[in-house]
């Protein structure tokens, strides 16, 4: 076998990478993420091939080549974010007719209408130069909406998280990630945010207690705490925010 080199980030699991394979831990939602997976892989661009298991019982996908921002010096072009986003309304598209009773990982959504990636993030994309070249860690895919999905999306890509805060360049990235998928004012997609932060922030340690060792990993990161202050300070801003929208 070849060397192994463990992938960075992975803060819920981890994985590494073995010749042109990326190896990981499986768990009780893999078959499902293997299923959505293997329904996407003719109809969607840039999502990894299922290989099947290694001999340690480990989920084995395709490796997608590309560079990954840095999150700590970095934040996306908007000609990244228009292809995400554009790669994000796709997968809705080809996913619509799909359908898995799980088990799933992610937390329950109410009125789920789609099966989500629901960590679509800088971290789990990669880029050469503005074009997406993959979108990995399908670990948290299951029932959600688009409109969860994006505010998700614009929570790390504009990210609203941040300590930094400008109002004029934050309405921007909201326009633009809704100029680019459609179907959603700008607005809409900023007072979904702590409604879709909040169920991950509520599910981080019920999921721990319950044995998901990723999501133990996450509390001993300082989650779901230090999230919780970012959304309470977003929340604080909106006024600022939507006075520009």
């Amino acid at each position: 076998m070849s060397d192994e080199i463990q992938l960075a980030g992975g803060n819920v699991g981890g994985a590494v990478r073995v010749g042109d394979t990326v190896r990981r831990t499986a768990g009780p939602w893999t078959p499902a993420v293997h299923a959505l997976l293997t329904h996407l892989n003719t109809r969607l661009p840039h999502v990894p091939q299922v290989l099947g298991f290694d001999d340690r019982g480990r989920e084995m996908l395709s490796y997608l080549p590309g560079r990954v921002i840095d999150l700590g010096t970095e934040v996306l072009t908007p000609a990244q974010i228009i292809a995400l986003v554009d790669w994000t309304r796709d997968f809705h598209a080809a996913v619509a007719d799909f359908n898995h009773p799980g088990p799933w990982r992610y937390f329950p959504i109410k009125n789920a209408t789609i099966i989500g990636h629901n960590d679509i993030a800088p971290y789990n994309a990669c880029f050469e130069g503005d074009r997406l070249t993959g979108v990995f860690d399908w670990d948290l895919a299951g029932p959600s909406t688009a409109l969860m999905e994006l505010a998700f999306i614009a929570w790390n890509t504009v990210p609203l998280w941040s300590i930094h805060f400008d109002p004029v360049e934050t309405t921007r990235r909201l326009e633009l990630i809704a100029a680019t998928y459609g179907s959603f004012g700008p607005s809409e997609i900023l007072h979904a945010v702590p409604e879709r932060i909040q169920i991950m922030l509520d599910g981080i340690p019920v999921a721990a207690a319950a044995g998901d060792a990723g999501m133990a990993n996450l509390i001993a990161a300082g989650e779901p705490e230090r999230s919780q202050l970012s959304l309470t300070r977003l929340v604080n801003r909106f006024p600022a925010i939507t006075s520009h929208l």
